[in-house]
C-alpha cells in the first residue's frame, strides 16, 4: 500500500508509531534579547546552554536533556529589584521536568543583598474525567536575608521559606517569612491624580481572550513576622512596628485577606507643629490589607509636668478620626494650648498666632496646612502672620510675620517682624515650673517678664 503525503497530509505520511531519534546542542552567550520576553520596565540577561536528546515515537516523544543558565540577572528600576549572579539547572526526563537548582543574589552580591534558592519539579498528568492534560508542579523556595526591594521609599529584606503546589486546578501556597529589615515611606497625600471621569486613549490595550481559560482555585496561607526593624515614615508618622500577620486566600474568598495585629514599639507623630511621642499604637487587620482598624495614642512630652495631653487616632485607615485628649480632662481650648505650648495660653503675642494655626489644622481634614509644611521644610516649627491689633490703651500694633522654633520641651524662641517697621523682636520663653514662665524680649521692644499662671477649675 502506497501512502501519498500530498493527498493524505503529513500525519498520514508520518504515522504516530514512527520512531524518533536525534540530539540538539545549543549555546547562547550574553545577549539582551531576553529582555524582549520580560514585562515593560524589566531587564533580563544571562547565558544559556542546552543539551537535548529525543527518542520514542512521534505520538509519544521521549525528551531527555539538560538546560543551564548562568550569570542570570533580573532588574527593575521602577520596583527597586536587582537580582544578579543567578544560576539555573533544569533536567528533562520524558514528561518529568526537574528544577535541580535556582539561585539568585540580591544587590551588590550575597554578602549585602542575600540569596534566594529554589527547586521543584513539574509533570503532565491526565485527569480521570475527560482525559485532559493538567500540570502538576511543586516548588520550594528559601530566602536568606534577600533584599527584595531597594528603592529609597521601599526597602525590604526577607528571610524564610515558601512552598507551592499546583495539582490540576488546585493551587496551594504555604510559607513563613520574616522581615529582617524594612522601610516604607508613605506617599504624599497631595500627590496629583486623574479624576474618575478622565479617559486615557491610546497605549497598550488589554486583549480579550477568545476562549475561556482554565480557572485555578487558590488556597494560600502565608505567615509574616515583621521582625525588629520594620520602619514606616510619612504623613507625620515615624514609627517602628512589630507583630505577626497572616495572609489568607481560599477558593470561596479569592480576594486576599490579612489577619493579625501590628503594634508600634517606638515612634513619633507630628501634629499641630509638635513632635508627639507615640505612647501606644495598634493596627488590627481583619480583612483588606489597606483598611486596618486604628488605635493610636500620641502624647506631647511635658517634662516634669504631670499633665498628659495628646491626640487619639481611631477609626479605620481609610477614614481615620483624630481627637484631642487630656489626663486629667480639660476643655478643648485648654487641651490645644497644652498640646502646642506645653502650658496654658496667655492669649497674646506669638502664642495666639500659634494656637490659631493649630486650630486651623484641627479643623482641616488633612491635619496640616501649607504654612506648617513650609515651616517643616525650613527646619522651623511654625510660620505665622498676625493681623493688625489694638491694645487696651488705644495703641495699634501693626501686622507682623513671626517664625518660631521649640528647642526643647521647656524652651521656645520666636522672631517677630512688623510689616511696616524697621526692627524685629526676638522673644525667648522658658518654663521654670508648670505655673511660672520666664519671657525675655529684645529688639523693637526690650523687656524681661515673669509670667505666673494660675488655673481655676
Amino acid at each position: 500500500t502506497r501512502i501519498d503525503p500530498a493527498a493524505d497530509g503529513l500525519a498520514a505520511g508520518w504515522p504516530a508509531s514512527a520512531p524518533l531519534q536525534g540530539s540538539l546542542e545549543a549555546r547562547m552567550p550574553q545577549v539582551g534579547v531576553w529582555s524582549a520576553l520580560a514585562p515593560p520596565g524589566w531587564r533580563v540577561r544571562g547565558s544559556l546552554a542546552a543539551q537535548v536528546q529525543i527518542a520514542g515515537t512521534r505520538g509519544q516523544p521521549d525528551w531527555r536533556g539538560q538546560l543551564q543558565a548562568d550569570d542570570v540577572a533580573v532588574i527593575s528600576l521602577i520596583e527597586g529589584i536587582a537580582f544578579s549572579n543567578g544560576r539555573l539547572r533544569i533536567t528533562a526526563d520524558g514528561e518529568h521536568l526537574a528544577i535541580d537548582s535556582l539561585r539568585l543574589e540580591g544587590p551588590r552580591g550575597a554578602a549585602e543583598g542575600g540569596t534566594l534558592e529554589a527547586s521543584g519539579e513539574a509533570r503532565w498528568q491526565t485527569q480521570p474525567a475527560g482525559g485532559a492534560l493538567w500540570p502538576a508542579i511543586t516548588l520550594q523556595a528559601k530566602a536568606d536575608r534577600l533584599r527584595v526591594s531597594n528603592r529609597p521609599d521601599r526597602r525590604l529584606v526577607l528571610s524564610g521559606q515558601t512552598q507551592a503546589r499546583l495539582q490540576g486546578d488546585q493551587l496551594e501556597v504555604r510559607g513563613n517569612l520574616r522581615a529582617d529589615e524594612a522601610l516604607f515611606v508613605l506617599p504624599d497625600e497631595f500627590t496629583p491624580s486623574l479624576d474618575t471621569d478622565v479617559v486615557v486613549r491610546g497605549g497598550r490595550q488589554a486583549t480579550t481572550p477568545t476562549e475561556p481559560g482554565r480557572q485555578v482555585h487558590t488556597d494560600a496561607r502565608l505567615e509574616i513576622d515583621l521582625g525588629e526593624r520594620f520602619d514606616v515614615r510619612g504623613r507625620g508618622l515615624q514609627a517602628r512596628l512589630g507583630g505577626k500577620l497572616e495572609v489568607r486566600s481560599t477558593p470561596a474568598e479569592p480576594t486576599p485577606r490579612v489577619l493579625g495585629e501590628v503594634r508600634t514599639t517606638s515612634g513619633s507623630y507630628r501634629a499641630y507643629a509638635q513632635q508627639l511621642t507615640i505612647e501606644s499604637g495598634a493596627l488590627r487587620f481583619s480583612g483588606p490589607y489597606d483598611d486596618p482598624t486604628l488605635e493610636i495614642v500620641a502624647i506631647r512630652p511635658q517634662g516634669s509636668s504631670d499633665q498628659r495631653v495628646g491626640v487619639r487616632v481611631s477609626g479605620s485607615a481609610q477614614s481615620p478620626t483624630v481627637r484631642l485628649f487630656a489626663d486629667p480632662d480639660m476643655p478643648d481650648s485648654e487641651k490645644l494650648a497644652w498640646l502646642v505650648l506645653g502650658r496654658p495660653a496667655t492669649g497674646t503675642g506669638a502664642e495666639a498666632a500659634i494656637l490659631q494655626q493649630a486650630a486651623l489644622a484641627l479643623l482641616s481634614s488633612r491635619g496640616e496646612d501649607r504654612g506648617t509644611q513650609l515651616a517643616q521644610s525650613l527646619g522651623l516649627d511654625d510660620i505665622g502672620l498676625r493681623g493688625q491689633t489694638q491694645n487696651t490703651d488705644g495703641t495699634v500694633n501693626a501686622a507682623a510675620v513671626s517664625v518660631g522654633k521649640r528647642l526643647s520641651s521647656q524652651l521656645y524662641i520666636s522672631y517677630e517682624r512688623s510689616l511696616i517697621g524697621t526692627l524685629g523682636t526676638v522673644s525667648l520663653f522658658y518654663d521654670l515650673t508648670r505655673s511660672l514662665t520666664l519671657r525675655g524680649r529684645a529688639g523693637e521692644e526690650n523687656a524681661v517678664d515673669l509670667i505666673f499662671t494660675r488655673r481655676y477649675d
